[in-house]
């Protein structure tokens, strides 16, 4: 479990020593809701292998998604060290196992450690300045901006661009709907910035990708 500690908000192997002893490992299956809106966290949530989508859902069942968790990152931090009820759902996407570390843990830790307090301080504000972005993006960006943006991303990541989930959950992340991005899909590869076969897309003119990406005259969605 120390193992899967390691690295998580650039923690060092004593700080992941320190926190170990109070985790505890879970599992989830394939498509199982891991924590529903509404009820309270157990602890801030690593997930150690699979993936899963944070995604609010609403009274008429329309999805959207807030992000998609990969293996090494973790989630929950802001409402578990809060105590507060969790405001979306996390779904596993595929089989998953997580790492559980309690709010208490990482609190007590924060208490004596100025170097671990640091840590965390840097990493809850990472995640609002990202939250922050994304909503800036959603809420002023075109939908040909941000599924640009999605791509470039997956490009600095990654090296190589790859879709990581269903165009469907995609679409829910971009906020638009599944045609909708079909249909981008098809726009970017007739101007030839893409190149595509099923989740595997290759960057052919990544100077007019960045562009479409940063343009405020991105084509409509």
């Amino acid at each position: 479990m120390q193992s899967s500690l390691d690295g998580l908000w650039g923690l060092s192997r004593a700080h992941a020593s320190a926190l170990a002893p109070h985790c505890k490992a879970m599992s989830a299956r394939r498509g199982e809701v891991i924590v529903r809106q509404g009820v309270p966290l157990p602890g801030v949530l690593l997930l150690s292998s699979g993936s899963l989508k944070l995604a609010l859902r609403s009274a008429e069942g329309d999805e959207r998604v807030l992000r998609i968790v990969a293996a090494g990152e973790a989630f929950g931090e802001p409402t578990a060290m809060l105590g507060k009820p969790c405001l979306y759902d996390a779904v596993a996407l595929t089989d998953a196992k997580l790492i559980v570390i309690p709010a208490s843990a990482i609190l007590s830790l924060v208490a004596r450690d100025r170097r671990f307090a640091r840590f965390v301080v840097l990493a809850l504000s990472a995640r609002s300045y990202n939250v922050l972005s994304e909503f800036s993006a959603a809420t002023t960006q075109r939908g040909a901006q941000r599924l640009a943006g999605y791509l470039e991303s997956l490009q600095r990541k990654n090296g190589t661009v790859q879709l990581p989930v269903s165009k469907t959950v995609v679409a829910a992340l971009l906020g638009m709907k599944k045609e909708t991005l079909s249909r981008l899909f098809r726009q970017f590869t007739s101007e030839g910035l893409i190149g595509m076969t099923r989740r595997e897309i290759s960057i052919l003119d990544p100077q007019r990708l960045a562009a479409c990406a940063s343009s405020s005259r991105a084509h409509s969605a």
